[in-house]
């Protein structure tokens, strides 16, 4: 049977009731292509939004653990 772990990355949008995530891509590449080479794969997703203006994002993550 497989046996996964899990993580989760939330993402802030700098100042309240912002409508754009303002944050690098290159640095959100990166940090996605850290995990994914720690083993981590995205899984899901979830936009936090209040009349259309996002909140929070959070990013969610597994890893299958190896059983010895």
């Amino acid at each position: 049977m497989k046996k996964f772990e899990y993580k989760t990355l939330e993402i802030d949008p700098e100042g309240k009731w912002i409508k754009r995530i303002n944050i690098e891509s290159s640095d959100l590449e990166t940090h996605l292509n850290e995990l994914g080479n720690d083993g981590w794969e995205l899984v899901n997703s979830i936009d936090y939004a209040i009349e259309g203006y996002t909140q929070k994002i959070l990013l969610f993550f597994k890893k299958e653990i190896t059983v010895v």
